[in-house]
Formats: structure tokens, sequence, C-alpha cells
């Protein structure tokens, strides 16, 4: 992968830091996000670690910050990524999220957050990135789940889609993961419609994977004690007994380091266990749902996703073009869009 670019979301542990070492040993430049620059850090130090015991090249390994709950932090992002001036990015992978958060919780955007962290930041992360891809070919690889099943037949409630009807941990995150792939669908199309034949996008299950996602359900600061207990606790064991029966993160990232190294891919498709699952069922396919989650996504981050824009363009208009969105009066009830007025359960009179 010499002269590949790659930028994988949520680079600092479990599938993401082994995406990243992989890759990079196999030749790529890779930028890897965390939520914070210390944790940046210490994942590039530990790829390059990798790397060297590898006797493989480590200086092609780089961390930026990226907070998908912070909507204007991630519209800033490809300054960020252009000031690196590694050129046009061959492979996105949007792999960052949280899992089944025990109580509903809203990001500073007014998201909830796990559908933010997970479909919507990487919707607009890839809209702000879009006009840095390689024409030469480019991958964006969504990382979902076979959780996108949990929805059942009727699909994606697209009036409960920041979970204002009704919340429980693990419905929301299969709603969440159904909706990357939508996006995912969605983006191909889109492409394909425009002539990008050069646009690649693919979503995929990893497997059930035994990382640090654990830190949602039971908190970070408890994870860390059970973790550091000298006498095993129940919780103790019962994280432990997880390795029984669930992948190791090594063995969970295969399926996005093959998507992100091969060539011989089907456009739009979803895979599991490195090969293309054709059985997939009518509501993860339902176009007319894909379609919607793309207008309401841009109507909620206050953006239009353009796929024509080029990066002067980017530079010279922002990305973020909806001024109907009154930025600076984020407690001002009456510059709320549309979309957010229908999911928080307002009319505009209320509003």
């Amino acid at each position: 992968m010499i002269d590949e670019t790659v930028l994988i979301t949520g680079g600092s542990s479990g599938l993401g830091l082994e995406t990243a070492k992989r890759l990079a040993a196999a030749g790529a430049t890779v930028v890897l996000t965390s939520r914070t620059e210390d944790k940046g850090d210490i994942a590039v130090q530990s790829v390059k670690d990798y790397l060297i015991g590898k006797g493989v090249d480590s200086s092609k390994i780089y961390s930026l910050v990226l907070d998908l709950d912070s909507l204007d932090n991630v519209k800033e992002f490809s300054k960020a990524y252009q000031s690196l001036e590694l050129g046009d990015i061959s492979i996105l992978v949007n792999n960052a999220g949280g899992m089944a958060i025990p109580k509903r919780e809203l990001t500073t955007d007014g998201n909830e957050r796990q559908f933010q962290s997970n479909h919507l930041g990487h919707f607009v992360l890839t809209s702000t990135l879009f006009p840095y891809f390689s024409k030469d070919g480019t991958k964006v690889i969504n990382v979902s789940s076979s959780a996108s099943n949990i929805p059942g037949p009727s699909g994606l409630d697209m009036d409960n889609l920041n979970s204002e009807k009704s919340y429980t941990a693990w419905g929301t995150y299969g709603a969440t993961k159904l909706a990357n792939v939508l996006f995912t669908n969605e983006l191909q199309k889109k492409a394909n419609d425009a002539g990008l034949d050069w646009l690649t996008s693919v979503s995929l299950h990893p497997g059930v994977v035994n990382t640090d996602l654990w830190r949602y359900i039971v908190g970070e600061e408890r994870l860390a004690n059970i973790k550091s207990q000298d006498t095993p606790s129940l919780e103790a064991l019962a994280l432990s007994a997880t390795s029984l029966f669930t992948l190791s993160p090594e063995q969970g990232a295969n399926t996005q380091i093959y998507l992100a190294a091969t060539d011989d891919l089907t456009k739009g498709a979803f895979y599991e266990e490195m090969k293309e699952k054709t059985n997939m069922p009518s509501f993860v396919k339902d176009e007319a749902k894909a379609n919607e989650l793309w207008s309401i996504s841009e109507e909620l981050a206050g953006i239009t996703f353009d796929l024509t824009m080029s990066v002067d363009d980017a530079e010279s208009d922002e990305i973020v073009v909806d001024s109907d969105v009154d930025t600076e009066a984020e407690e001002d009830m009456s510059s709320i869009t549309d979309a957010q007025k229908r999911f928080f359960g307002q009319d505009e009179d209320d509003a």
C-alpha cells in the first residue's frame, strides 16, 4: 500500500489501532484520529513500535484530534488534515463510535450521542473530506455491525433517529448501525449517478469483538477499576469470559483491513468475514429511507454534501452553507432546523 494515504477514525484503540498498524506495515501513510492529543500520541508510538519491530519504515504515521460529538470540530477537521500536506486521501475508514450507552445522552449539538458518534459525525466528516479524495481511486469504509438487523422489518424509524420517542441502549445502537449501511448505499448511489467511477463505498460487520467498547456499557472509570483489581471480582470474571466467545481486535480488524487493501470490491456492498454478504434483508436496502436519511442528516448538520465540490471550492466556500442555521444562537430555539423540530417533537409555535 505504498503511496496510499489512509485516514482511520477512532484509531487510538481496538479495531482502529490494529487497522492502523497493519496498513502501515503494508506501506501506507496512516492518519489516525482520537478524541485527545495525548491518546493520539500514545497510539502513534504504539504503531511505530509495531513497525520498528517488523523492520518497517515508521515515519509515515500521524495523529489528529477528532471529536465526533462536536459537529463544529468535525467541520474544521479538513483544515487540520490539509495542514499535514499529505495529498489526497485514498481510503477513509469510518471506524469510531459508541455502543449501547445505558442512558440517553445528548451531544453539545443536541443530538443523541450514539446517533451523532456513529452516523451523523461520520456523515459530516466524509462530506468535508470529500474534496480531498483521490480521483485515482478512493474507498469509504463504514464500520457497521450485524446489529443493523435490530430495527427489524420496519427498518429505520425516521421519526426516532435521535431517540426522542423512545430509547433503549441496544435498540438505538442497532439503528445507528443500520444508518451506517444506508449511508454507504446512498453515497455509492449518488457517486454512480454523478459518474464518479473512482469512488467505492462499502460497509461491514467486523464480528463480535472484545474491545474497549465495554467502556460504554460499564463506564470508563469503572472499566479501568475492574481491569486493575488484584483479586478478580464477578465483573472481572465476566469481562475476561467474553474473550472465550468473541474475536480479538487482531481478528476483528481483518475485514476492514481486507477491504482497504484489496481492489476487488463490489461497490455499495456489505462485507462480513472478508466476503460480500448478499442475503441482506430488504429494509437494509431501502433506497427511499437511505435518501431521506441523507437529507435529514444534511439538515441536522447544517451542511450540503456536494459530491462535485473540489478542493478549491472547499477552500473558497465553506462546506457549511445552510444560512438558516444560526450557529451563534445555540440557545435560541427559533434557529432550529425543520428536521430538529420534528425530532424534538416541537411544532413552530412551541419552538
